[in-house]
């Protein structure tokens, strides 16, 4: 079944067949005569109201959660537009992915990105051996190619499919220029780039198409290290033992005085690229949504856009 254009559907009185995408669990809510259902289905960065009267129906949804559905719909208003679900069930169609109707960075933006991150480091010190490294643990047949797919946060910054990718390489690139502007790091220079690629490495598993994963409260920092921990003898052949221990510090200790605190220079490194990267992305995209070129940041009030 093709994907619902849901802004088409919404035409009042229209009657349309497709496949849809839940994100997050809807509400039941209680009528004057019987419960129903109000939830959201997602297309890319838009999202249209749907409810579903019938309890018989939105068992279906209770039963399954997020997840793909295949509907048929009728545009409907009442203090604005949305859709009345007349029919839904669990789409059993292999070749739609959630990710299909995600907000979803470029592909070629991400691959542009990566190569130019690797250059930048590379001339700065980096050693093509560690890259080779990174490669092989970045395509390890155990992240499934999720590394990237997956969004670097829920509802912060990058929380866009491939946004993982997209910020993890913004943090290389941000190294790279460190690195030439501080000789001294070149002996560190393998291990730092190690450490900024991988520290959310387990996001992962923590997230699940820019939603929380079933086993969210296992944090990142927690798989992370698990998946670390797998490539142990990998990392220790082409290093050595205190080269692995350093990038289990990073992980562990990335998030700063949000989490584990930093124990080692090379983790603090990394926790502040991370902030700064993070931060001045999830400003600017809080901008953009703005309506009055402002944005509210917690420690220091509303700032004025450009």
């Amino acid at each position: 079944m093709a994907i619902l254009d849901l802004q088409k559907a919404l035409e009042l009185g229209l009657v349309s067949n497709g496949s849809v995408y839940i994100s997050s669990m809807p509400q039941v809510r209680q009528g004057k005569r019987n419960d129903f259902m109000v939830g959201k289905f997602v297309r890319g960065a838009n999202s249209v109201e749907f409810k579903i009267w019938e309890e018989r129906t939105f068992k279906t949804v209770l039963n399954h959660g997020v997840g793909i559905y295949d509907v048929e719909v009728e545009g409907s208003e009442y203090n604005g537009s949305y859709l009345t679900v007349r029919r839904i069930a669990f789409s059993s169609d292999k070749t739609v992915k959630a990710s299909d109707f995600l907000a979803a960075l470029p592909e070629e933006l991400i691959n542009d990105l990566q190569k130019k991150a690797y250059t930048r480091v590379q001339e700065a010190g980096v050693s093509d051996k560690a890259i080779a490294l990174l490669e092989e643990l970045l395509h390890d047949p155990s992240l499934e190619g999720r590394f990237f797919l997956e969004g670097a946060a829920v509802s912060h910054h990058d929380n866009q499919i491939r946004g993982l990718a997209h910020h993890s390489f913004k943090m290389l690139e941000i190294l790279g220029t460190i690195l030439s502007q501080q000789p001294e790091l070149k002996a560190q220079a393998d291990l730092l780039t190690l450490g900024v690629v991988l520290h959310d490495v387990g996001k992962v598993w923590e997230y699940d198409n820019l939603s929380m994963g079933e086993y969210w409260y296992s944090n990142h920092r927690a798989r992370g290290l698990e998946f670390l921990a797998e490539q142990k003898a990998k990392i220790i052949a082409a290093y050595d033992e205190k080269f692995y221990r350093q990038l289990q510090a990073i992980i562990i200790g990335h998030h700063g005085e949000y989490g584990d605190r930093p124990t080692t220079v090379a983790c603090a490194i990394v926790h502040y690229i991370d902030t700064l990267e993070s931060q001045v992305t999830g400003m600017l995209e809080d901008l953009q949504r703005s309506v009055d070129n402002r944005i509210f940041v917690k420690d220091w009030g509303y700032l004025a856009g450009f």
